[in-house]
């Protein structure tokens, strides 16, 4: 059966809604009025406070499961054992480590559990306290002096009642605690010391007194020795202490195990729930005036009715809201989705109604988008290949221009006797730099062009220019740029080296692990790097790192270092590309 939130109109639902409610609500009214005729207000409390006891002792029972099972479990430590058994000097290294290991294991239970405020190892052979706030090691003689000592005097363990903690700077509402006592036994048998957790009273009052109460609480151990006591709101409050005897004698007498009738102070209710494993006992002393006064009046009854009748519109309300709010929130999410940038998204509808007619809009509105932005990256795509094209176009004429003019003047100068080399290398270098079309070329062709242009520069110079090559073999399987690192050894030879009559130009190349870098520094003239000269000297330097970012993105590129007298050095900052890529634009593939 379909969903019919999914299928009927808000006016639709919301009436079947309201009717339903007004019909639940009735039959519980009159189902609760007849329920509550037909019952005994003391038989309702007993029932009721007995749940409630046995729930609290229950949680108390896992509280001292824990708490018992982390005092066992530390007490079993074999460092916290190694360090009470075998005795070092306490001011040497291992000593001093021994401690810091013990303090840091000791302080974790009150840093992991809340209700834990510290854990005390008073050890027997050891006169130099250590510790972090509560937590840490004393020595025995101040155990022996506490008040508690006489109750785990004669046991392996104890549950202490409520006391002010003895050591540490706590604030006052945290200073009363009750502890946990264990002996800490070595491998023989002997007392080596004793391990005390204690546990915040406010804590064990936040599980066992969580909710304002009409009574007089208390928590008892097996021995019947008080743990806590708490009196609430109770108007007539009973103080174990003044009426232990009788308390103890009541339980005893009562026919019944679990509550009994009885004169305190005045007549009150005495109800008790004792756990299975530990025989502690959690009992509530209720004054039997507090339990009869207009408990039977017929406006309890319609306000505990009406206080359901509400508790249900509530829930009806929320499950309505959130019935109607999931496809809200569902298109919410596309929408941020789409800010973000993924246009693919969709919503899947299953409505019949408005939500239904909404989401078709955006899932239509999404799709046009998703095409028009399709539309204008492809046009971006084509247009920078097109700049790239340009780019590409005045690199190359630039450079040959400067070559051809180069060889002319040697020609003039020297003779013919070296035009015939020349021309051979001049053949290569265009041979590599038309590279049938392509864009990309390995490391291997660039390092080969660069080497002719070298070779012409050195037979014009002669011996006067030093050319350093040093480009590691491993580089040499990449793929880059066609003719980006000749523009600059060009640039040290006619602007760096110029008018000198000897000179200096280094090529290396390195790579670390996603890029390949090259270095091209010349000891020429230098420039000052901060507002270069502009002129037809810069476009072989900017068409080279416009290329680069054209092709790989920002993050890719020139950099350029020079002063006056100094000389020039330029980085070239490239990916790796292990093969030869497709017409890459902008770090995208085309």
């Amino acid at each position: 059966m379909r969903n019919p939130f999914k299928r009927f109109s808000f006016q639709a639902t919301f009436f079947v809604s309201f009717l339903a409610i007004s019909v639940l609500l009735i039959l519980l009214l009159g189902m609760t009025s007849y329920y509550m005729t037909n019952q005994e207000v003391v038989r309702q409390t007993i029932s009721s406070r007995m749940l409630l006891l046995d729930e609290i002792n229950k949680q108390l029972d896992v509280q001292l499961q824990s708490v018992e099972y982390d005092s066992l479990a530390l007490a079993s430590n074999p460092k916290l054992l190694h360090y009470l058994q075998y005795q070092y000097p306490e001011d040497s290294f291992e000593r001093i480590g021994q401690t810091a290991d013990v303090i840091d294991l000791l302080s974790r239970p009150s840093y992991v559990k809340e209700g834990i405020l510290s854990v005390q190892l008073y050890a027997k052979h050891t006169t130099a306290g250590s510790h972090i706030a509560g937590s840490g090691v004393y020595d025995y003689g101040m155990a022996e002096k506490a008040s508690w000592y006489d109750e785990i005097k004669d046991a392996d363990y104890s549950w202490i009642g409520a006391h002010p903690v003895e050591v540490g700077n706590y604030p006052a509402e945290d200073r009363n605690v009750v502890s946990f006592a264990r002996k800490v036994l070595s491998a023989a048998g002997k007392e080596v010391g004793i391990l005390v957790v204690n546990v915040k009273l406010s804590s064990l009052q936040k599980l066992a007194f969580g909710s304002t109460t009409d009574a007089s609480r208390f928590i008892l151990d097996t021995n019947r020795r008080l743990i806590a006591q708490f009196n609430g709101g109770s108007l007539q409050p009973v103080y174990y202490d003044e009426g232990n005897g009788d308390i103890a004698a009541i339980m005893d007498k009562s026919p019944s195990d679990q509550y009994a009738i009885a004169r305190l102070k005045t007549k009150s209710l005495i109800i008790w729930n004792k756990q299975t494993r530990t025989s502690w006992v959690t009992m509530d002393v209720i004054p039997w005036e507090t339990i009869t006064k207009g408990s039977r009046s017929i406006a309890s009854v319609i306000m505990i009715t009406v206080m359901l009748c509400i508790l249900l519109a509530v829930a009806m309300a929320y499950l309505l809201s959130v019935q109607f709010a999931a496809p809200i929130r569902r298109l919410i999410r596309a929408m941020n989705a789409m800010k973000v940038g993924r246009w693919n998204v969709r919503i899947v509808n299953d409505y019949r109604n408005e939500f239904g007619h909404l989401n078709d809009h955006f899932n239509e509105m999404a799709e046009r988008i998703e095409m028009l932005i399709e539309q204008v990256t492809e046009q971006n795509r084509r247009k920078r290949e097109a700049e790239i094209q340009v780019l590409q176009e005045q690199i190359n004429p630039h450079f040959l221009y400067n070559t051809l003019d180069m060889m002319n003047w040697h020609a003039i100068e020297s003779g013919d006797r070296d035009m015939s080399r020349m021309l051979a290398l001049l053949g290569k270098m265009l041979r590599i730099g038309l590279s049938s079309g392509a864009s990309f070329i390995s490391v291997r062709k660039e390092m080969e062009h660069l080497q002719c242009y070298v070779e012409l520069q050195t037979i014009r110079f002669k011996q006067t220019i030093r050319f350093v090559i040093q480009v590691p073999d491993s580089m040499k399987r990449y793929y880059i740029p066609k003719l980006i690192v000749q523009p600059f050894v060009e640039n040290s030879l006619i602007h760096g080296l110029h008018g000198r009559a000897r000179g200096a130009v280094r090529i290396t190349g390195w790579e670390d692990e996603a890029s390949i870098h090259f270095r091209i520094e010349d000891n020429g003239q230098g420039m000052k790097t901060d507002n270069p000269a502009p002129g037809k000297e810069n476009n072989g330097i900017r068409n080279v790192h416009e290329r680069i970012q054209l092709y790989f993105g920002e993050g890719y590129g020139v950099r350029l270092f020079s002063k006056p007298g100094e000389g020039t050095r330029v980085t070239l900052d490239l990916p790796k590309l292990a093969e030869e890529p497709s017409q890459r634009i902008g770090g995208e593939p085309a």
